[in-house]
């Protein structure tokens, strides 16, 4: 399950909140007890960011959310999250998949374009997200996925972006977008190539700095077949940029994400 959900290191992560994050939050607020979602389903994506060739996978999805604050979530983590004035608040420990240097159906982000870059290790995450609603349910967030464990792999910041376009009882439209930020470490592990790299995989030695190494768009739909049950579907594009998209690795700039899960709320 780690290589599935806890993505929040790269563009796929972005698509999955959008697609599951307002659905918990949604539940939650409508009810004042404990609430819990789990969901199945399928999604196509990149083997890593910036790969040439795409991947079908299983998506597995479970949230539990408690009256008094604390969350386990496939996505989030394990934490407490409140609310504070107009803000949502959250600090939770997750887990950040690693990365394989030859194609492996048990791991999510493994291709055989990246033979001789050698294995990136998982990392223990330290997850603290910030958000606020306002106007006609517009939502800003901040989520900050920072390394425990392994901290040479870095840390990401995501700000984020989202809206309804269209809600009646049963169906949901919302669009939203996401830009990350990697620091130096962050950026150089994912995108970077050292020389002793170089060597052993072919490709040219690159450094990359600190800065902005991705953004998306993605639209999601939600279809409610009773209070129990619904569908959930995102379909979304991811584009690496700065020194990201100029990476020997990135090559194909701009990736299809999609996901679609039905899902049971209790």
């Amino acid at each position: 399950m780690k290589h599935i959900f806890t993505l929040t290191a790269i563009a796929f992560s972005s698509l999955m909140a959008m697609s599951f994050s307002a659905q918990a939050q949604d539940k939650t607020s409508q009810e004042p007890e404990s609430t819990a979602v789990v969901g199945a389903g399928v999604f196509y994506a990149p083997e890593y960011l910036g790969a040439k060739k795409n991947r079908f996978g299983p998506a597995i999805y479970g949230e539990y959310q408690n009256k008094n604050g604390f969350f386990a979530s496939t996505m989030r983590g394990v934490g407490f999250g409140t609310k504070v004035d107009d803000f949502s608040l959250s600090a939770a420990l997750g887990y950040r998949a690693g990365r394989e240097d030859s194609r492996d159906s048990k791991s999510l982000f493994s291709s055989d374009d990246l033979k001789g870059m050698g294995n990136i290790s998982g990392s223990a995450t330290a997850n603290l997200q910030a958000s606020t609603a306002f106007g006609p349910g517009i939502k800003a967030s901040f989520n900050a996925n920072m390394a425990l464990s392994h901290r040479e792999n870095g840390n990401a910041y995501t700000f984020g972006l989202s809206a309804p376009i269209f809600q009646v009882a049963t169906d949901k439209i919302e669009i939203g977008g996401n830009l990350t930020y990697g620091d130096a470490k962050y950026n150089q592990t994912y995108f970077g190539v050292t020389p002793t790299q170089s060597a052993n995989s072919g490709y040219k030695a690159f450094s990359a700095k600190a800065g902005f190494s991705q953004a998306t768009a993605n639209v999601a739909w939600t279809h409610v077949i009773d209070k129990n049950w619904s569908v959930r579907s995102a379909v979304g594009v991811s584009q690496v940029m700065g020194d990201a998209g100029d990476s020997p690795l990135s090559k194909k700039k701009t990736n299809p994400l999609v996901i679609t899960t039905v899902n049971y709320a209790f």
